[in-house]
């Protein structure tokens, strides 16, 4: 029998992605959870599993080629008639659940699938190709509303596009632009490289979150004398290193609960303002290809050396390109350190990671000159940054929070309280 094997979806939101390594050849004897190959998502390194017993008969994809999800990569022999068992995908580091995607088999029956996390079984399945569940997401359709006129019931685009005339919903997921691309002509000693994998990823959420997002931007700054020597009694007395970025995700705590919008999200499919129950920070982190966001999931319930340690291992697995998935997902609020990357003496408009409502960027502390008594001292200071959802957040409220945050910063004994 001959078993068709396709790209699995290994996140939620993954498309496509682009095959970096095969570990197996034509001909190779192979059994089930042997590694097949590596893939780069926008966000990982991914290591894909072999699926079946069986030979190697064929790789359909080239390394470095752009693969879309549900594509066939590979095909195998086997002489089993029971379908290949249910794979797993595995990060570098993490395993991580899968949507169901279907598989093409000749000669076998039925496609395995790939497992999601446990949840109840669905009223009736749906049949779509990942292209047009992928089509069904950015339209804010639920696929389980609609009737399909494709074989065996399978929906179609034309399916999605008829049930929004029926019942007129309204696209408000993304604001489209009518631009005209600009073509940039060959001449000197140009050097071109395809924008994909992360950067593309970048690209694509900057865009977004721009095109979306009103963005309204207030800066402050704060006192940081206390805040420096706290750091160095906490790092005598804890034995490690804490970094200022740790300190100002607890200082940003008790303002975040004080002021929810600063940890919400608007919803542009229901047009509703989603407050977030857990408090899940994510904080930039610079690596080769580009800006990533680790979160620091539940940080309320962590305390400031979890929060340091946790901090400096994610940042590692991303500049290693080793994090997984589920690290780079569920941020409620981004803080960016701009300070640890050289001496940043000045910050611009920080672009919120979408679809959060708020983003905070902090410089370097430095000597800077402030009014003491009346008199003209040097005194070291924070300056930072916020921007802010302005359909959610005003000026006012987003000065009420930025306040809260600083005023542990500048009397930091009060981080206890936190």
């Amino acid at each position: 029998m001959t078993y068709e094997f396709c790209l699995p979806d290994v996140g939620e939101g993954i498309t496509e992605s682009d095959l970096l390594k095969w570990h197996v050849k034509p001909g190779d004897v192979v059994r089930e959870d042997d590694l097949l190959c590596e893939i780069e998502t926008d966000k990982a390194v991914v290591e894909i599993p072999v699926p079946c017993n069986g030979t190697v008969h064929s790789l359909q994809v080239t390394e470095g080629t752009t693969v879309k999800v549900g594509s066939v990569i590979a095909v195998f022999a086997t002489a089993d008639n029971q379908a290949a068992p249910a794979a797993t995908v595995k990060s570098a580091a993490h395993a991580m659940p899968a949507e169901p995607r279907e598989s093409q088999i000749i000669g076998v029956s039925p496609a395995p699938t790939f497992s999601a996390t446990p949840q109840a079984a669905p009223a009736q399945l749906v049949h779509a190709t990942p292209s047009t569940r992928s089509y069904a997401r950015q339209q804010g359709v639920a696929l389980e509303m609609v009737s399909g006129s494709g074989p065996k019931g399978r929906i179609l685009r034309e399916d999605i596009d008829r049930h929004l005339s029926v019942v007129k919903a309204p696209d408000t997921s993304s604001v489209r632009l009518d631009v005209r691309p600009l073509a940039i002509p060959l001449a000197g000693q140009q050097r071109r490289t395809p924008i994909k994998g992360l950067r593309r990823a970048i690209a694509e959420t900057m865009v977004r979150s721009v095109s979306v997002i009103p963005h309204a931007t207030s800066g402050f700054r704060c006192n940081a004398e206390a805040f420096m020597a706290l750091r160095l009694r906490l790092q005598e007395h804890l034995g490690c290193r804490i970094s200022f970025t740790a300190m100002v995700i607890k200082a940003m705590i008790p303002a975040l609960k004080k002021y929810p919008y600063f940890n919400a999200s608007i919803d542009d499919t229901s047009n509703e303002i989603v407050e977030h129950g857990d408090i899940n920070i994510g904080f930039a982190t610079h690596t080769d290809e580009g800006l990533m966001v680790p979160v620091i999931k539940h940080a309320d319930q962590r305390n400031l050396k979890e929060i340091s340690l946790e901090i400096d291992r994610l940042a590692a697995l991303a500049r290693e390109r080793k994090i997984s998935l589920a690290d780079l997902k569920g941020g409620t609020i981004t803080l960016s350190n701009v300070g640890s990357h050289g001496k940043h003496d000045l910050v611009g408009r920080p672009i919120i990671n979408h679809p959060e409502a708020a983003i905070i960027a902090m410089t370097r502390i430095k000597p800077q000159a402030a009014v003491v008594n009346g008199a003209v001292v040097a005194q070291q200071s924070l300056d930072m940054v916020t921007s802010y959802d302005h359909r959610l957040i005003d000026g006012v409220y987003a000065a009420q929070f930025m306040e809260a945050v600083i005023e542990i910063i500048e009397e930091p004994g009060l981080l206890l309280s936190v």
